[in-house]
């Protein structure tokens, strides 16, 4: 379940200074802020299947690096974000420190009742804005992947499976994953 904390526009020099609640992840989106349950088991099964699956691939060609959540990910001055999973090029890999600190070629949102909405809806506006060329939402409900890219500043669906079939990568030439690798 996703709640805002305080409706009050703040930047991520200000969040960054904050206490929170322990048992909660907090983002900043928009410069407010947004308290979210930790996620499920089936949840964390899929980003560790998703994190195998694109390490796998990643490692043995030196192309970059995959990071799971929790993650910080500065975008802007007032957007910082925890997607569930990040991959980063070795050519934007200067944006790497204790968190990532610009925008990272690749992120995936797994949805939960509580935070679909803001997945399909806020955050992929501001990943769109931001420019993070390809962004995967993965729907445990439906068992369905769909993967947008960025086209002319906007998302376009590149790729969509559902309960079977598979899905292709654009930022990760040759990568394809099945729905059954992920959801079994």
């Amino acid at each position: 379940m996703s709640s805002l904390v305080i409706e009050k526009k703040i930047t991520v020099a200000e969040f960054l200074k904050m206490d929170f609640e322990e048992g909660f992840l907090y983002e900043l989106i928009n410069g407010i802020i947004v308290k979210r349950a930790s996620p499920s088991a089936e949840h964390q099964n899929i980003v560790s299947n998703l994190n195998t699956e694109f390490n796998n691939f990643i490692k043995p060609l030196k192309i970059g690096k995959c990071y799971p959540a929790p993650l910080d990910v500065y975008l802007t001055n007032t957007d910082l974000t925890q997607p569930d999973l990040i991959y980063v090029s070795k050519d934007r890999a200067h944006i790497v420190k204790g968190f990532i600190e610009g925008v990272p070629d690749l992120l995936v949102e797994i949805l939960s009742p509580g935070t679909a909405k803001t997945d399909r809806g806020t955050k992929r506006s501001l990943y769109e804005r931001c420019g993070v060329a390809e962004y995967w939402i993965i729907d445990p409900k439906s068992q369905s992947i769909e993967i947008y890219i960025l086209e002319n500043g906007h998302y376009e669906l590149y790729s969509f499976a559902q309960e079977s079939g598979e899905v292709e990568s654009k930022v990760l030439v040759g990568f394809k994953l099945s729905i059954e690798e992920l959801f079994h």
